[in-house]
């Protein structure tokens, strides 16, 4: 008779087992939800803060194509100020880079995507002498002749932006004429 006394007392007790077991695990479930949750915040911050560098490093290849282009004809921006802004370049959008193979998902990313940049010249240096390699270096045959090259420094401030995100990248180029 002992026996069955006591298989009645602990049917109560699995209850309150499960029970709080069941507890146990809801909570670990919610803390785990959360936390997956802010991880994938912070990846989604990460891969906006890369396509805003991306965004900046795209106009500082726009800007040193258009100084590129203007070098034809002589040394661009020379007729400005030391300092000063002699060009800028903007977007609204990135969709202008053509990108004809890529996935739709992919295409509607790189229109949230603007960039704006400015090239400004720093200054000029005008030194003697040709192109020379190691020890040949300023050593020629013309003495008398020496050939003078003047090199032109512009700096190139670019900011790329997705979103309410931005980074800045600047860049110094150096051209010789």
């Amino acid at each position: 008779m002992s026996i069955s006394r006591q298989l009645g007392k602990r049917q109560g007790f699995i209850i309150v087992i499960t029970l709080v077991l069941m507890l146990v695990m809801t909570t670990m479930g919610v803390g785990l939800y959360y936390s997956t949750k802010q991880t994938a915040q912070q990846v989604g911050v990460n891969v906006n803060r890369s396509e805003t560098f991306y965004a900046a490093e795209s106009c500082i290849t726009e800007a040193k194509h258009w100084l590129q282009k203007k070098s034809v004809s002589g040394a661009p921006c020379i007729n400005k100020s030391i300092g000063s802004t002699c060009h800028s370049i903007s977007s609204t959008k990135m969709s202008k880079w053509k990108l004809s193979g890529e996935n739709q998902m992919f295409k509607n990313r790189t229109e949230g995507q603007r960039y704006k940049c400015s090239v400004s010249l720093l200054g000029k240096v005008t030194y003697e002498g040709g192109e020379g390699v190691g020890f040949d270096i300023g050593e020629s045959e013309t003495y008398g002749n020496v050939l003078t090259n003047t090199k032109y420094m512009y700096r190139i401030n670019s900011k790329g932006f997705v979103g309410n995100l931005s980074s800045e990248v600047e860049e110094v180029v150096s051209m010789i004429f």
